[in-house]
């Protein structure tokens, strides 16, 4: 008898976890979002740092430069795959070009996601995360 609850248990808990990275999959598909923070800190302002999710693929503005690629996501965690980006160089203002290059690298080392309060986190292993809202429609 406690065998048959502890398999009924753990197939409901597998069919919710499955259910909820399916939901959360789907919550990303077709939204797009502006960076509000790397880190805690706030990006140069002027140039939006943009993310936009579509059918398992992922392009947005990196401040200066436009990238694109794929993503891909079991549950929580989310993982970008095959990143590319046009090569312009934006002198101004200041620091962009840095920061840009900051973004793109912390794209390439997230591991999970939290929809949260109308906000989206990416997060790397390190308590570090990049936190967007929504971004205006194009």
């Amino acid at each position: 008898m406690k065998k048959s609850l502890f398999v009924l248990t753990f197939a409901a808990f597998l069919l919710v976890s499955c259910a909820s990275g399916e939901n959360s999959a789907a919550l990303l598909n077709s939204t797009r979002w502006e960076l509000l923070y790397i880190n805690k800190s706030e990006p140069i302002s002027g140039r939006a740092v943009t993310i936009e999710f579509e059918n398992w693929e992922v392009r947005g503005s990196a401040g200066c430069n436009s990238y694109f690629g794929s993503y891909d996501v079991k549950g929580d965690r989310i993982s970008f795959d095959m990143l590319a980006m046009t090569e312009m160089a934006c002198l101004e203002p200041e620091g962009l070009m840095d920061q840009e290059q900051a973004y793109l690298q912390f794209l390439s080392e997230v591991e999970s996601f939290i929809l949260d309060d109308g906000q989206l986190l990416l997060k790397k292993a390190v308590q570090e995360q990049l936190t967007f809202i929504p971004a205006q429609p194009k």
